[in-house]
């Protein structure tokens, strides 16, 4: 049986090291094919503002490469979004939304309850007081009903964000896998249609 043989480049001592019982791995980096053609090419970058105010500079993806690089691309990109502080205005967003949709449950309630207290009322006085407080459950529930737009509408525009952002990273042809995933995710077309 033979042994491997080692890549070019790497010297036999590089291969060797060890207690003489077996080889450790060979150390081996995978070239980037984008430089093959133009050794002194630097990669394109795109300037970002952290949510420190620091401005810093983010590489681009142009489409070539191997996977493992596009891999650590996508994580650097991640990383890059978190330390802009988009993906925190997302959470903040969403968790707005939620907080929204509890207190107009708990107001509904409110009104339920309100509206049993006016079809319970004897007197008049309890009929003009139970009728005040459904009314002012009512404008409550309308106000909630405009600040869970408003959150929706905060908790999508920070996805845009989020989506544009993340867009700003791709060059030429390593746009076109990114605007397909947008496409994909924005624009929808009926799930059951191939059924």
């Amino acid at each position: 049986m033979s042994l491997p043989v080692a890549p070019d480049g790497l010297k036999p001592h590089e291969v060797e090291r060890g207690n003489g019982r077996f080889n450790p791995p060979i150390p081996y980096m995978i070239l980037e094919k984008h430089n093959e053609h133009d050794p002194d090419r630097k990669p394109n970058t795109v300037k970002v503002t952290l949510s420190t105010g620091v401005e810093s500079r983010a590489e681009t993806w142009d489409g070539t490469g191997t996977k493992e690089q596009f891999l650590c691309h996508m994580m650097t990109m991640r990383e890059t979004l978190v330390g802009m502080g988009l993906f925190l205005r997302h959470e903040e967003a969403e968790e707005k939304l939620r907080d929204e949709n509890v207190k107009l449950q708990l107001e509904q309630e409110s009104k339920q309850f309100a509206d049993d207290a006016f079809a319970a009322a004897v007197t008049q006085q309890d009929k003009h007081k139970a009728k005040a407080d459904v009314k002012k459950s009512a404008k409550s529930i309308k106000q909630i009903k405009d600040a869970i737009t408003a959150a929706e509408e905060e908790k999508s525009a920070a996805m845009a964000t989020i989506f544009s952002t993340t867009g700003n990273f791709f060059r030429g042809d390593g746009k076109t896998p990114w605007d397909k995933i947008v496409t994909k995710q924005t624009e929808r077309d009926d799930p059951w249609i191939d059924l």
